[in-house]
């Protein structure tokens, strides 16, 4: 009876669920506006790796290798702990959202590139051998 008492306390239980839920809402919240600005940037991040200068497909190169490379978490603490003391003071939510949308470009960035790039016919004739006929008519 006492490890139930201790474990499954319906009182703290009752006091815990309101900031749970409000700790859900933040997540779900910061995970939507990481996915929205991430998308947005790391299509423009592929847009600029294809088609513009060399200079400027250097740069994004470099992007999406440097935040490909770097953890997350290192992200995070560089974002929230050392850019307020380059004066640049951000709120938790929204330094959490420009870290993990700056992840999530560089990982955007690279799945449309290859996504954008055809495929060659020495890959698409396997797959057509193996019974992969379900193309439409456009794409054979």
């Amino acid at each position: 009876m006492e490890i139930i008492d201790i474990f499954f306390n319906l009182d703290v239980m009752r006091r815990a669920f309101p900031i749970l839920m409000r700790g859900l809402l933040n997540t779900i919240l910061l995970g939507a506006s990481a996915i929205f600005f991430g998308g947005i940037l790391g299509v423009l991040v592929c847009l600029v790796r294809l088609y513009a200068a060399k200079p400027f497909r250097l740069l994004a190169v470099l992007y999406t290798d440097i935040f490909r490379a770097i953890p997350v978490l290192v992200v995070l603490i560089l974002v929230y702990y050392a850019l307020p003391f380059a004066g640049i003071v951000f709120s938790s939510f929204v330094g959490a959202t420009i870290a993990l949308a700056l992840v999530l470009a560089a990982y955007t960035a690279e799945v449309v590139r290859a996504g954008s790039k055809p495929c060659r016919a020495a890959s698409s004739r396997p797959a057509m051998r193996l019974a992969c006929l379900s193309l439409p008519p456009c794409a054979r």
